[in-house]
């Protein structure tokens, strides 16, 4: 009878448990700047592709303005505070502190004084493959974002810190 009883308690609550194994999208809120400042959000997503997530394992060194603000992993994102002014951003292999082996990307950005910036990184396989190619070849956009768009990805994530 004990037996039964605890297969049958078991039973009602497998629906339960399994419903807390589910991913749900956590909550995030952008932090503001401080007076006379500015902050920069740089989110590397999941891939919307089909099948395994494109260089899952590899992460670039973040740098800005020539100095390393970070690492970013898959899936993962961080905030980096700012003055006002142009900047520029450079997603590198090129750094002990990285695990990655694609070309840099550079980027010349504006920010002014109050402002929240996203910009993505996308990670994404291309399918185009050349007769005798043996590895997978890569596109990778760094993006600027709306608020709107970001905050819908960004809380996904995981923060870096």
């Amino acid at each position: 009878m004990l037996t039964l009883r605890r297969r049958l308690t078991a039973l009602l609550c497998l629906p339960l448990l399994l419903s807390a194994c589910s991913t749900t999208p956590g909550y995030f809120e952008a932090q503001q700047p401080s007076a006379g400042s500015s902050l920069l959000y740089i989110y590397r997503p999941k891939a919307d592709n089909p099948g395994m997530q494109p260089l899952r394992f590899s992460y670039p060194d973040i740098q800005l303005d020539g100095r390393s603000v970070g690492q970013l992993p898959f899936n993962s994102h961080f905030a980096a505070g700012l003055s006002p002014g142009q900047h520029k951003i450079r997603i590198t292999g090129l750094s002990q502190k990285a695990n990655w082996e694609l070309p840099d990307i550079e980027q010349s950005f504006s920010v002014s004084a109050g402002e929240v910036k996203y910009l993505k990184l996308d990670v994404r396989h291309s399918y185009e493959m050349d007769v005798g190619q043996s590895t997978p070849d890569y596109h990778v956009f760094l993006t600027p974002m709306s608020a709107s768009d970001a905050l819908q990805e960004i809380r996904t994530t995981s923060a870096q810190d």
